[in-house]
């Protein structure tokens, strides 16, 4: 078996993942449309790169513009780690944005509740000094 196709099978799955990901958060409204589009050109290029692996080494090696020698089962194991990495990257930047999106959420409803209970507390106390008054 060709260490091409191994590079391929074991990415595969982490490229369809990140892209099924992608949707996902997309649907539920965590990445806005430009973000969407960004991440899915990015995991197309990655899957290009992986799938024009051989073609691009096959032509450099032909056209004598390169002397190493083809893919060895560390690079695939290699190549596998930093998708892996880019792969968990990109889910935690984005669950850290839809975190940081509902703290801040949070702080608008409870200075909302904070203000509205705070002129509560103010009309009474108006309340009460004109009652003292008379």
């Amino acid at each position: 078996m060709s260490r091409y196709l191994i590079l391929i099978i074991l990415n595969l799955p982490l490229v369809f993942a990140a892209v099924f990901g992608i949707f996902v958060d997309y649907k539920l409204k965590k990445i806005p449309r430009r973000k969407l589009l960004v991440q899915l050109s990015i995991w197309g290029v990655i899957l290009l790169g992986l799938l024009s692996a051989n073609g691009v080494y096959d032509f450099l090696f032909s056209r004598k513009l390169t002397q190493t020698e083809p893919l060895s089962l560390f690079d695939v194991i290699q190549i596998t780690g930093i998708i892996v990495v880019l792969y968990m990257a990109n889910r935690a930047r984005i669950r850290i944005e839809s975190l940081e999106r509902r703290v801040t959420e949070l702080h608008k409803e409870l200075s909302i509740i904070l203000s509205v209970g705070e002129n509560k507390r103010n009309a009474q106390i108006r309340v009460t000094k004109k009652e003292k008054a008379r």
